[in-house]
């Protein structure tokens, strides 16, 4: 099933292949310290952040290989490197582009990384992008060790990029960019977002190690399990959600597009489950059913689960997405607060999420809901609304998270209204500790709460009862085995430990 991870390798050089006349790049997601792998945010690192690839890299990585570009894929973290193995691979493949990206708490991985392979390969040229410096350019381009930074979608303007210093043209022609002249940052014209998403090859999956990406253990029977886009933006408001690679502007690959890249994945790669990680699969009744009927005309046999919106799911429409092999739909629902949806820009009623929570599971659709704790207007009875709400619902899983302000989102030029700061630092923003506290709430009653509701969720029968049903072989056991470590440690180990840490203080 596993291709090759690197079919068409680039081998050690010193500056770009004679024959080819153009520049090898190397793409590359940072690694993970051992600090942040050993310490208390360690097990969630590892089940949630890589249960899938790199899929912006990897698209950007398709397009430059369909121009004949040399290029190649590191996924550092999910490959276990250390910072001083990722370099020494670096200096060993030696490229003349180095392209790192970065989320906005794992910022400080790029920064160390670009720093440690300046100072080793000094003539690199290195590129930053993602989501963070999408949001933050002038704040990452002050960090000398990044040439230049990507703003924006990566893949045409990385090409015209490595055209452009392939050919000593000015950079300062390339659109989406920023980069330094003369000591000063400098900013061109935001490229525009790509109109039509079928002309983008799929993403080079082939440059990855896929059989390394383990999904989490709640994730379903069906494995091997891949991650796959389909759409790009997002048009809703939620203040809590940061747009600033793809925007508000939704784009959709075709129908017979996506389905081209479902088959793709199972018969090239064996895969017996997809997961849609769009920001939003569920745009309209009509896409969905475009894409569904595609499947169904195709006769495409696989699992695959997705993300919904309750104003939109209807009944008639989840049952001809179980009929084309949907297995679990997942639902943004944020709080079981009316009037915290409604100040989060949320546009779903309690009323609406309730009744497609029901028909999903009427249906066999094993609905998992979102939420958040600590939103700017919370208090500690609007948090155990959401609770009891959760509770409430026939739902199989959760994942709830602690809200945080992120660059770039709506609500970061509002939230100091609301409470206050308690972190400056951007490892601190992973949505799993407490970053910013409303007004009346504390850290401590946050994290209380947080652990209260992933408790008050799992530790009760009908949950228990509901994953017995989903039980197909004894490897499921494993993953049940698995997944209740991972509660035991985050939810009741750590907090054994605080507070023996602290009766042992007193």
């Amino acid at each position: 099933m596993q291709e090759l991870t690197d079919p068409s390798p680039i081998s050690p050089n010193t500056g770009s292949s004679p024959a080819s006349g153009r520049p090898s790049v190397l793409l590359v997601n940072p690694p993970i310290t051992h600090a942040q792998r050993t310490g208390p945010l360690g097990p969630i690192i590892k089940n949630l952040y890589f249960n899938s690839p790199p899929l912006g890299i990897a698209y950007i990585a398709g397009l430059l290989e369909s121009k004949g570009m040399r290029v190649r894929l590191m996924d550092a973290a999910v490959e276990g490197f250390s910072p001083e193995e990722t370099v020494e691979k670096i200096i060993h493949w030696q490229p003349d582009i180095l392209g790192l990206t970065s989320t906005s708490n794992f910022f400080c991985n790029a920064i160390e990384l670009g720093q440690a392979v300046k100072k080793v390969l000094p003539g690199i040229t290195t590129v930053l992008g993602g989501p963070h410096v999408s949001s933050q350019a002038e704040q990452a381009m002050a960090r000398p060790c990044f040439d230049f930074a990507c703003i924006g979608e990566g893949e045409y303007t990385t090409l015209d990029l490595v055209e452009t210093l392939a050919n000593e043209r000015d950079p300062g022609s390339v659109e989406g960019i920023a980069f330094r002249r003369n000591g000063r940052i400098h900013q061109t014209a935001r490229r525009p977002l790509i109109a039509t998403l079928d002309d983008l090859p799929p993403p080079a999956r082939h440059l990855l190690p896929l059989d390394k990406y383990v999904a989490q253990p709640n994730d379903g029977p069906y494995l091997p399990k891949m991650a796959m886009i389909s759409s790009r933006g997002c048009p809703f408001k939620c203040i809590f959600c940061d747009h600033g690679t793809y925007g508000n502007t939704y784009r959709s690959f075709s129908a017979p597009r996506i389905v081209d890249e479902m088959e793709e994945l199972v018969t090239r790669y064996g895969a017996r489950d997809i997961a849609f990680v769009d920001s939003l699969f569920m745009i309209s009744d009509k896409r969905v059913r475009g894409i569904v009927t595609e499947i169904l005309d195709r006769c495409i046999k696989v699992h695959w689960t997705c993300t919904i919106r309750a104003n939109i799911a209807s009944r008639e429409l989840l049952a001809l997405m179980k009929e084309a092999g949907c297995w679990r739909v997942r639902i943004g629902v944020e709080s079981g607060n009316q009037q915290v949806l409604d100040f989060i820009k949320k546009e779903v009623t309690k009323e609406e999420i309730r009744e497609v929570a029901g028909a999903a599971a009427d249906l066999g659709l094993h609905p998992k809901a979102f939420f958040m704790v600590g939103h700017p207007t919370e208090t500690e009875q609007t948090i155990q609304d959401s609770i009891d709400f959760a509770c409430s619902l026939p739902l199989t899983d959760i994942t709830v998270q602690i809200n945080t302000p992120l660059p770039g989102a709506p609500q970061f030029e509002i939230y100091q209204r609301y409470g206050e700061s308690v972190s400056d630092n951007l490892e601190d923003y992973t949505f799993w500790q407490p970053v910013f506290i409303p007004r009346g709430l504390s850290r401590e009653k946050i994290e209380e709460f947080f652990r209260k509701f992933y408790l008050s969720f799992y530790l009760r029968p009908i949950i228990a009862w509901r994953h017995l049903t989903m039980l197909r072989r004894p490897s499921d056991i494993q993953r049940y085995a698995r997944a209740l470590g991972l509660l035991f440690q985050r939810f009741i180990r750590t907090r054994v430990d605080a507070v023996f840490h602290t009766s042992k203080q007193a």
